[in-house]
C-alpha cells in the first residue's frame, strides 16, 4: 500500500524507549496529528507528545505493555479508517528495539531476509549504492555500523517494503551529531515517497 497521509487522534500516556533515552510521555485528546508523504520534522520537549505519536504508530503491536490508551486509536490512512496492527505492518521503529532489527546479523544478511519476504525487484547490491552503506559495514550487525546506523535500519526496512519510518526522539545535539548520514538519508527517503516521523528537542536559537 502506498501511503501518501496518516491521520490520528489518541488520548493516553506512552511509556517511550529507545537506546539514547527513556520518558513517560502523553498524547492530548485535544491534539489530531497529520502526517503527509515525505519528511515530518516534529519539533518539541522530550515529553511533548512528538515522541508519543511516532513510538504509537510503530511500535503499539510489538510493545503493547508501553501503552496506556484511553480509547481505541483512530486512524485513517489515505483518508480510510485501519487499525494500528494493520498499520503497523507497513511500519518500522528507527531504534534496535523494533524486532525487524533484533537479530545479530549483518546489514547484508538482514536486506536478503527482506527481500526474500517483500519479493522486491532489488538486489542488496542495489539497496547498498541507493543508502550510500559502506561496504565494510555493509558487512557489519547493526551494533558495530557507527553513525551508519539509521542508513542500515532505513534499507533493512525498505527491503521489508516498509513505507513508514518512525524515529525515537532525539536531542538537537544528537540530531546534529549524525551529520550527512541523517540529513542525507532523510533526503533518500524523501525521494522513494516514504513518510518519515522524527521528533527532535528544540535548538538553543528556537528556545530564546
Amino acid at each position: 500500500m502506498k501511503i501518501n497521509s496518516i491521520n490520528i487522534k489518541n488520548e493516553g500516556y506512552v511509556y517511550c524507549k529507545s537506546a539514547f533515552y527513556t520518558a513517560q510521555d502523553s498524547l492530548s485528546n485535544h491534539s489530531c496529528y497529520s502526517f503527509s508523504q515525505g519528511v515530518n520534522k516534529l519539533i518539541g520537549e522530550i515529553d511533548s507528545g512528538n515522541w508519543a505519536i511516532s513510538y504509537l504508530l510503530s511500535m503499539y503491536k510489538h510493545r503493547p505493555d508501553d501503552f496506556i490508551l484511553f480509547e481505541q486509536p483512530n486512524v485513517a490512512v489515505n483518508n480510510k479508517c485501519i487499525s494500528l496492527n494493520e498499520l503497523s505492518e507497513f511500519s518500522c521503529y528507527m531504534d534496535k528495539l523494533d524486532p525487524l532489527f533484533s537479530a545479530a546479523n549483518s546489514v547484508k544478511e538482514h536486506i536478503t531476509q527482506g527481500l526474500d519476504h517483500s519479493k522486491l525487484n532489488y538486489s542488496y547490491d542495489d539497496i547498498k549504492s541507493l543508502f550510500h552503506i559502506d561496504s565494510e559495514r555493509f558487512e557489519c550487525p547493526i551494533n558495530s555500523v557507527g553513525n551508519e546506523i539509521f542508513k542500515s535500519m532505513a534499507a533493512i526496512g525498505f527491503s521489508y517494503k516498509k513505507e513508514i519510518f518512525c524515529f525515537p526522539w532525539l536531542s538537537n545535539k544528537r540530531f546534529e551529531s549524525y551529520h550527512e548520514n541523517l540529513t542525507t538519508l532523510l533526503q533518500i527517503l524523501e525521494s522513494l515517497e516514504k513518510t518519515v516521523i522524527i521528533p527532535v528537542g528544540i535548538s538553543p536559537s528556537c528556545s530564546s
